[in-house]
């Protein structure tokens, strides 16, 4: 089971988590520099807080948000950043994940994410 607690962590806007770009002759998009700095942060806790345990079989993944302001991001807006950036730290495929679940808490104390990720049977 690894836990992991993140405060302060402000998601990527969707609109904002790729930049397109055009290689050669072909569009492509890739991830925004500020995607990628709220990626490093996540990876950054994740090791100081010792939860980069490989776990190899089905997960489930549970979220709690919790935010300061009733007007906060979309509860959709983190689940996908978070999984791309734990993804080869605490599983090897975010494609693992059978079992998920978001909450979002409003008028918290503080802006914090706490996330459970745990293997389950699926059988």
């Amino acid at each position: 089971m690894i836990t992991i607690t993140l405060k302060g962590v402000k998601p990527t806007p969707l609109n904002r988590l790729y930049k397109p770009i055009i290689k050669g002759k072909y569009p492509s998009i890739i991830i925004s520099k500020e995607a990628r700095e709220v990626k490093k942060y996540l990876q950054t806790e994740v090791l100081r807080q010792k939860q980069n345990k490989m776990l190899l079989g089905h997960l489930k993944f549970y979220m709690d948000i919790e935010v300061k302001k009733v007007k906060s991001p979309d509860i959709d807006a983190l689940p996908k950043q978070l999984f791309d950036s734990l993804e080869g730290l605490c599983y090897k495929n975010d494609n693992q994940i059978l079992d998920l679940r978001v909450r979002k808490h409003l008028n918290m104390g503080e802006d914090k994410i706490t996330i459970l990720i745990e293997e389950i049977d699926s059988n």
